[in-house]
């Protein structure tokens, strides 16, 4: 099932090219808050399944607009993000591991690399990527995103994809050269944490239609321009690694989002500037497409 959030406040489930919308219809029997959110139709999801597929037979669709289209999870409590997360190695497009010199970080390395994006970055398909004052290096970082499904700690690898409700895309974007450029691993949550730097979307994929996910492509464009492409298959801690590890650091909760690594190195990456347009698809899940503006200030 493929799960949209709606502007102002609605749910959708995604059907044939068109938006059934669902949650005012669940809310309306009960079985949703008033108030209701994505996140309660994931932390529910399990109990609820067989109402949500009732309540998509309705026929008040809408036809599939992107401009409808809000973050799947708006206010999620927080979004790991893991870092260099890819064995690269490659240079062309057509290699699937990533572009750039291989890593040579240990596997248990990179899990320590891990940073936090605040929920506060979150934008959603058709909004613009905002260029900081003093931030002119941005660039956007194509990565699979997992959606957690239920509160989980302390989670073992073989019990971690019990802890995920489905998967969406993230760009992780980056201000690179914002700052004095020292130390740049310990401040990539600063870097990385401006407002509209996690867009999401453009909907949310239930993990029962994703068969494996480590076996999906990934490709952005830039201006029309594919700029990145690679498969999740390259992915050097694989998806029950970082779920379980991070259940280790911190409860995981309905909503929280976890994005698997961008697979080039920054120098196979292009600078956004004012005006660019990206298109980010991942096989599976869809595709979402986003503007670049500077911020203005005064």
């Amino acid at each position: 099932m493929k799960l949209a959030s709606l502007k102002p406040n609605e749910l959708a489930v995604v059907k044939d090219e068109s938006l059934v919308p669902v949650g005012e219809i669940l809310a309306r029997q009960g079985i949703l808050p008033k108030n209701f959110s994505m996140l309660d139709l994931i932390a529910q999801y399990d109990e609820i399944k067989g109402h949500v597929d009732h309540a998509a037979r309705n026929e008040n669709r809408k036809k599939l607009d992107a401009k409808l289209l809000k973050p799947p999870v708006e206010k999620p409590s927080k979004i790991w993000a893991a870092a260099t997360n890819y064995k690269r190695g490659s240079e062309g497009l057509d290699d699937a591991r990533g572009r750039g010199t291989a890593a040579t970080a240990t596997p248990e390395e990179l899990l320590e690399r891990i940073f936090l994006k605040p929920p506060s970055a979150v934008t959603g398909p058709e909004e613009n990527i905002i260029i900081p004052k003093d931030a002119e290096t941005i660039f956007p970082e194509l990565e699979l995103c997992v959606v957690i499904g239920r509160q989980a700690r302390h989670l073992p690898k073989e019990q971690a994809f019990d802890a995920i409700f489905g998967y969406t895309i993230m760009l992780d974007v980056t201000a690179r050269g914002y700052g004095s450029g020292k130390g740049l691993p310990g401040t990539r949550c600063v870097r990385k944490g401006f407002e509209t730097f996690a867009p999401i979307g453009p909907w949310i994929t239930t993990k029962d239609e994703i068969a494996d996910p480590h076996n999906l492509w990934m490709k952005l464009w830039v201006n029309g321009e594919l700029r990145q492409s690679a498969k999740t298959d390259a992915m050097v801690n694989d998806i029950a690694t970082l779920v379980s590890y991070l259940s280790q650091v911190t409860t995981l909760y309905p909503g929280d989002l976890i994005t698997t690594g961008n697979p080039d190195s920054p120098e196979f990456q292009k600078k956004l500037e004012p005006g660019d347009t990206l298109k980010a698809e991942i096989e599976g899940i869809g595709a979402m497409s986003l503007g670049v503006a500077r911020e203005r200030v005064g």
